[in-house]
């Protein structure tokens, strides 16, 4: 009896230690298939990106946006006269310009003093600085000499045309006291970063607050902007994107004031006055150009501010297009988005005393000492065909001249860039001065520009492949690693519950052999355990004790192995 009480005992202790093998393969398992349903519904991976594309102190975002890694060049190409004497003496009814360049620089982005807001607002302060690549340029700026008008001269002639004969008559007469010329021989370098003329000198003494330099280069007055204080806003929820039910001035990343104000002032904008809002005036829910919102939706548009175009520019949706093989939407500048039409509410602020430019033409001379200056598309692209009557040499050309930007649309930075626009100089009616009648109610072309963004960095393109390529595969990899496991085991444990293959019998019959030896107590031979796996029978024979003076010896067993005949079932 106490044999088979034995026996039975370990063959329940057998049962009992399978039953918890099996509830730990199960349980092993659907923790394993829970944690992929988990990771699927959570998506861990998009709150990490949540998380680091958060403009806050120590993100992946706020180190990136503080020094934008964004190589950005601008292109400029100079329009040299080719005629100036038989022109200007009416032997040619044309103006002769040659295209010359490209000069390149780069310009570098740094943006400093940064402080965060309780209102949800972000204030610092932007420092670009420029320097030239000579290795892009087709030659030497500070060589290479052209023919060009003579910007302060002509501008204020132009300007004194627009007043009474008397005005006119005195500015003729302080022109011609300083011999100055309608058109300049000087280096490119000079032309573009500053060169002396007697008459900005004399403005300069006369009013200081207003003209504080003394060398005129209109790259220079461009890009010199000054000290700037921007506030920009901040994404009320992380990771969210309401941009299409809010309102413009309140999307993110879009600027909030620029120094303290919310609109331009040049544009006659006043902070006390709610009525002198135009769409022209208006700076909240501009952008900068440098960081858009996330999440961007087709047939979106903003509008793009920089201080040197004396405006915000719209950029609007038009199909998406892959760079480097990531996903990207390009945006392109609006056709008329230089025009001033009385007939436009979107652009009739832009005409001053309800004069309008010609179409293609914007005004900029507000944000320039009142100069008649316009920006345009190069090579007057879209403009009134009008503007290219009086000169020769230009050819509009959609794909050279147009304006589009390429946008990674959940991030919202700037994938590809070309920025295109042109400077002019706008003459009015001079006819009361012989030397400068040839030039009258011309729109003399100066140079056009195209700041670009040619391609990804290395260490944007490593950004957005693991953030879209390595990444997801990576998680998705482990989830069906997960998934698979875990019905693996499920599946071992639910098959072993109703059918023991004869392997994993054998294997644990060996095991319950020990068992039963062990509650015996009979110390087996662990030589001859891996044959208990064969098709055999296992015979004890009871030995006699070895000696009679010892009392309660133990009985030793001899193991036989015998071969099993015939069917092993039976």
């Amino acid at each position: 009896m106490s044999g088979e009480s034995c026996t039975n005992g370990a063959a329940v202790k057998v049962d009992d230690i399978n039953d918890i093998r099996i509830l730990k393969l199960s349980s092993v398992g659907i923790a394993l298939v829970t944690v992929a349903a988990l990771m699927i519904a959570v998506d861990p991976l998009q709150i990490l990106i949540d998380n680091q594309l958060t403009l806050k102190t120590g993100t992946l975002l706020y180190n990136l946006w503080l020094k934008p890694p964004l190589e950005v060049f601008i292109s400029v190409y100079m329009f040299n006269v080719t005629n100036v004497e038989a022109f200007m003496s009416g032997r040619d009814t044309k103006l002769k310009v040659s295209e010359v360049g490209p000069y390149v620089y780069q310009e570098v982005l740094e943006n400093r003093n940064v402080l965060f807001n309780d209102n949800k607002t972000v204030t610092f302060t932007p420092q670009r600085s420029v320097r030239f690549i000579r290795e892009r340029s087709i030659g030497d700026p500070k060589v290479d000499r052209i023919i060009a008008p003579n910007i302060p001269y002509l501008g204020v002639m132009s300007a004194a045309s627009a007043y009474s004969i008397f005005a006119t008559m005195a500015v003729n007469a302080l022109t011609k006291k300083f011999h100055s010329r309608p058109m300049l021989q000087l280096s490119v370098h000079d032309y573009l970063w500053g060169y002396e003329d007697p008459l900005v000198h004399l403005a300069s003494k006369v009013v200081p607050s207003v003209i504080h330099f003394q060398r005129f280069g209109l790259m220079e007055r461009m890009f010199d902007e000054g000290h700037n204080v921007v506030t920009m806003k901040l994404p009320k929820t992380i990771g969210s994107n309401n941009n299409a039910q809010v309102e413009e001035f309140d999307r993110d990343f879009s600027i909030d004031n620029w120094n303290g104000k919310t609109g331009f002032r040049n544009w006659d904008y006043r902070e006390d006055s709610n009525t002198s809002r135009t769409p022209c005036n208006t700076l909240r829910g501009t952008y900068d150009g440098t960081l858009f919102p996330r999440n961007i939706h087709k047939g979106e548009t903003f509008r793009v501010y920089r201080k040197a175009f004396c405006r915000s520019l719209p950029i609007q949706y038009s199909h998406p297009e892959t760079v480097n093989g990531f996903k990207g939407y390009k945006f392109k500048l609006k056709e008329n988005a230089f025009d001033s039409d009385l007939g436009d509410a979107e652009t009739s602020c832009y005409c001053k005393n309800k004069r309008c430019l010609k179409k293609g033409l914007g005004n900029i001379a507000p944000c320039y000492y009142n100069i008649p200056l316009a920006v345009s598309f190069p090579h007057f692209f879209n403009g009134d065909p009008t503007l290219l009557e009086t000169i020769e040499g230009l050819k509009p050309d959609k794909e050279r001249h147009g304006t589009d930007i390429i946008i990674q649309p959940q991030l919202g930075i700037p994938m590809r860039v070309r920025s295109r626009f042109q400077i002019n100089l706008l003459m009015g009616d001079v006819n009361y001065n012989r030397d400068v009648s040839q030039l009258k109610n011309m729109a003399l072309p100066i140079f056009w520009i195209e700041m670009g963004v040619e391609d990804l960095t290395p260490g944007v393109k490593m950004l957005l492949t693991l953030l879209f390529r390595v990444c997801p595969c990576l998680q998705w990899g482990l989830v069906i690693t997960l998934i698979l496991l875990g019905i693996y085991l499920m599946s071992s444990a639910l098959l072993y519950c109703f059918w023991v293959p004869q392997s994993w019998a054998n294997t644990f019959n060996a095991t319950k052999e020990q068992v039963i030896n062990a509650e015996a107590g009979i110390k087996p031979n662990v030589a001859f355990i891996p044959l208990l796996k064969q098709p055999t029978i296992v015979e004890l024979k009871k030995l006699p004790p070895k000696t009679k003076l010892v009392s309660h010896a133990k009985y030793d067993y001899d193991v036989t192995l015998l071969p099993l005949r015939g069917n092993p079932a039976t």
